[in-house]
């Protein structure tokens, strides 16, 4: 190479390096700026991930580039020459290439090795930080004897850096005997292998590194093991990979041992015959003497060990069981409020032009009392958003939704936003990014940090827009936004809820872990896991950004030291704002888990209902309830009795001051609720509900059921379904609804109706028959006298328009969306 070609390829490798070099610093410097809007100590903690990130990939490129170089060194020392064809006219000659040109390939060659291997830090920045901080339970496991925590954190840095040596030396053998063959350093020669000796020396001593790798691998394997790692565990089949492990390491240092000596004396049979040894030994003591060993009626430990360790592993240490009385059916109404929406149906009752961006079940604080809704979240065509808050426990005399008003404690039938929201506010769906003089974000008043957030957001159009005192705001949505602050934790979904009139997203943070020991696998979110803790709450207020994270009072210890890790990012629970402790959903994603753990025969809750995931396990179907001292939404979760088509018992989920409840709950038998299907059987002969459906029919609408849900209160338990009457992209009415408690079933066309019912006090009322319409009208005609006395214009309008909607006809009230 001349020396003018070499000042170019120099040049053009400093370019790529400034490029990449420019590109990390600018990405970093967006970040700091980013961070900085929340607190100093969200920007170093940002700044020091960049660093272990980078650090971790350099270190990992560097290891592999040094290997490889030396390897394909070593194999280079072995080449005399080599001559590549060229042709001369119609003549092919062979042209040796230079030492230096062969050298200069040979580094090239593994520079692109190291690259390749050590790009994406296979040793992961996670793995790392846990291990270097630690974790302790202050609970070992029965087989080994170790704190939990182990499993938890030093496990995964080990089997990573396992993994990254065994694939640097099998990739170095393979290759060095790739080339070594090409040269003719390693052939056959009537039908014997022909090695010479700097070949031998060179793989000798790489098969001694693969060996040891090897014995490394089986050390850990009784660890991996005991963490679920290889499927199912019990103690005959522990017994096994005990057994095997020190037997296997024991051989695979010895296979080591003789590659060496091969590599001094050329002693082929020894090797070969070491390597089958090992070989056979692996097989066997993998597959055949486990199979032989296996007992798989035998328990990993007792009973109360296991329940304890998946207590531990799925956030069920305050899991309360009740036995007994406890939900017995009434003949009561329940004190509870009876939720009469769900999800589907609150769904549609956004404006026709909106995108939905977000719909959850919140209380809605008006006037001193706490109302239960549902807050749903919708962008205009313009990018503007609005919050509707829809009353759950009542709707109007032909019911139909009502919605709540800021500064009323009446609920109308006429939709009106509790909240809006401009186009760049923080919500699901918000725009990549929002440049303006009002954007909550970072200024942008230099064209030096206009240039670097350009090039780290790609973003062109900081370099073209306007002069003047303009701000960046970008990572809007909630998720994204908590996800890039913490990136150690999953999150959730947003749920919006109103506090002190301002939107606030609450989103809770996940932590899973895949090598939690002596607990059966769960499917998470599109993988296998051994744990999962909800460890964070994440607060991001709609309109200014503002961004934080709490710790759980209950956090599990690897919660605990990832809020040490980002100390000051992560907060103390008691940091928490006046109010929006309260407001904290039941992590629902965790509460499903919860269920299915549940439903292990550990725990005697009896079967799930539920659907099949993706995966094929059943997911249990998760339902709403509200609490009746007003402290907010339940989950609940029904379990039945496999042979009897009862409920056995129910799973209850709920918050107080942001601290998790769990209750599981066992149904006395004797006079149970019977499955959800039963009845829904049951509910569909009553001789009324087929008039229903052709009277909606009839109408020109369809009717839809929802599903069967718990109603649960101070009495006890009663279930319901709850029947809606749709009409073309009109808001759906709550059309008939059907009780049962017991071994008694009621239906009517609202609550009252079907107790009565149910009681044997009433026959619900035929399909058409107008009762609550007129005495709704005329408290709407009262309310609107008064407000005009009193000249509360604001008042009089509302309530007008409500009267106006109920005496309109169906269609032109539905499609209203004032």
């Amino acid at each position: 190479m001349t020396r003018r070609r070499r000042a170019i390829a120099i040049a053009l490798a400093g370019l790529v390096v400034l490029l990449f070099a420019g590109r990390w610093t600018a990405v970093v410097l967006a970040d700091r700026w980013w961070a900085q809007q929340f607190s100093p100590q969200a920007a170093s903690f940002l700044t020091q991930w960049h660093f272990l990130r980078l650090a971790l990939e350099l270190g990992s490129v560097i290891i592999a580039t040094g290997w490889f170089i030396g390897q394909l060194l070593t194999v280079y020392r072995a080449i005399g020459s080599v001559q590549i064809p060229r042709h001369v006219g119609n003549v092919e000659i062979l042209e040796a290439l230079s030492p230096r040109l062969l050298l200069a390939g040979t580094i090239g060659l593994g520079v692109l090795l190291g690259v390749l291997v050590g790009t994406g830090a296979p040793i992961g920045w996670r793995e790392v930080t846990l291990a270097w901080h630690g974790v302790s339970y202050g609970i070992t496991d029965p087989l080994l004897g170790h704190d939990l925590g182990l499993y938890v954190a030093q496990l995964p840095l080990w089997r990573a850096t396992h993994g990254f040596v065994l694939l640097l030396v099998l990739l170095a053998f393979a290759g060095s005997l790739t080339l070594y063959l090409v040269v003719g350093a390693v052939r056959w020669i009537d039908g014997r292998p022909a090695i010479n000796t700097h070949a031998r020396r060179h793989l000798g001593w790489l098969l001694a590194a693969v060996a040891l790798t090897l014995a490394w691998g089986y050390v850990l394997e009784p660890f991996e093991q005991v963490a679920g790692l290889a499927g199912p565990i019990n103690p005959s089949g522990f017994r096994a990979v005990a057994l095997v492990s020190p037997a296997l390491t024991g051989t695979a240092l010895m296979v080591a041992l003789i590659s060496a000596l091969w590599a001094l004396r050329p002693r082929h049979t020894l090797l070969a015959a070491s390597w089958i040894v090992l070989g056979l030994a692996s097989a066997a003591g993998h597959y055949l003497l486990p199979a032989l060993m296996r007992d798989p009626a035998e328990a990993a430990a007792a009973p109360e060990v296991l329940r304890r360790l998946e207590a531990t592993a799925f956030d069920l240490t305050s899991l309360e069981q009740i036995s007994g009385d406890a939900l017995d059916p009434v003949t009561e109404s329940p004190d509870a409020p009876l939720s009469l929406w769900d999800h589907s149906m609150t769904s549609r009752m956004i404006p026709d032009s909106a995108e939905l961006l977000a719909v959850d079940p919140a209380l809605i604080d008006l006037d001193g009392k706490r109302r239960p809704a549902w807050l749903t979240v919708s962008a205009g065509p313009g990018g503007a958003a609005s919050v509707l808050a829809i009353a759950d426990d009542r709707v109007g005399a032909a019911g139909g939704p009502l919605f709540y008003r800021p500064g009323d404690t009446l609920a109308y039938p006429t939709p009106y936003p509790v909240v809006t929201l401009p186009r760049n506010a923080a919500r699901p769906l918000a725009p990549n990014h929002y440049l303006g003089s009002d954007a909550e974000g970072v200024d942008v008043d230099s064209w030096a940090r206009r240039i670097a957030l350009a090039w780290a957001l790609q973003v062109p159009g900081l370099l073209t827009s306007a002069s003047g005192p303009q701000r960046l705001a970008w990572r809007l949505p909630p998720t994204e936004r908590l996800s890039h602050l913490i990136p150690f934790a999953e999150w959730g979904t947003p749920a919006p809820r109103i506090i002190d009139g301002r939107l606030v997203w609450l989103v809770n943070g996940y932590l899973s872990s895949a090598t939690f020991p002596l607990v059966p696998r769960m499917p998470w979110r599109g993988h296998q896991v051994g744990a999962v803790h909800a460890g964070y709450l994440g607060t991001v207020d709609a309109m200014t950004g503002e961004t934080h994270v709490y710790l759980r009072p209950q956090a599990a210890p690897p919660a605990r030291a990832w809020g040490s890790v980002a100390a000051g990012v992560v907060e103390p629970f008691s940091a928490l704002p006046p109010g929006v402790a309260d407001e904290a959903p039941y992590p629902e994603q965790l509460f499903a888990v919860q269920a299915a753990v549940l439903a292990n025969p550990l725990w005697d809750a009896g079967e799930p209902l539920g659907h099949p995931g993706e995966s094929g396990t059943l997911v249990p179907d998760v339902s709403l309830a509200w609490a009746g001292d007003s402290t907010g939404a339940l989950l609940t979760a029904v379990f039945e009795h496999p042979e009897e088509r009862r409920i056995e018992s129910v799973l209850i989920g709920g918050t107080e001051s942001g601290r998790i409840r769990l209750q599981l709950v066992t149904v006395d038998s004797s006079n149970a609720l019977p499955t959800p299907s039963a009845l829904e059987a049951t509910w569909d002969r009553f001789p009324l509900f087929d008039q229903v459906r052709d009277s909606v029919r009839g109408g020109g609408g369809t009717l839809e059921t929802g599903p069967v849900r718990l109603w649960i209160g101070n009495p006890g338990l009663a279930a319901y379904q709850v029947s809606y009457g749709t009409r073309g992209t009109g808001r759906p009415s709550v059309t008939w609804l059907s009780v049962a408690t017991g071994d008694r079933v009621g239906a009517g066309r609202e609550l009252a109706e079907a107790w009565s019912n149910l009681n044997g006090k009433s026959v619900p009322m035929p399909p058409g028959t107008v009762t609550g319409a007129l005495a709704e009208a005329r408290r709407w005609m009262r309310l609107a006298d008064s407000a005009l006395q009193e000249r509360d214009w604001e008042a009089f309008g509302r309530a007008f328009a409500a009267l106006q909607a109920l005496l309109a006809p169906p269609d032109s009230g539905q499609k209203s969306s004032r």
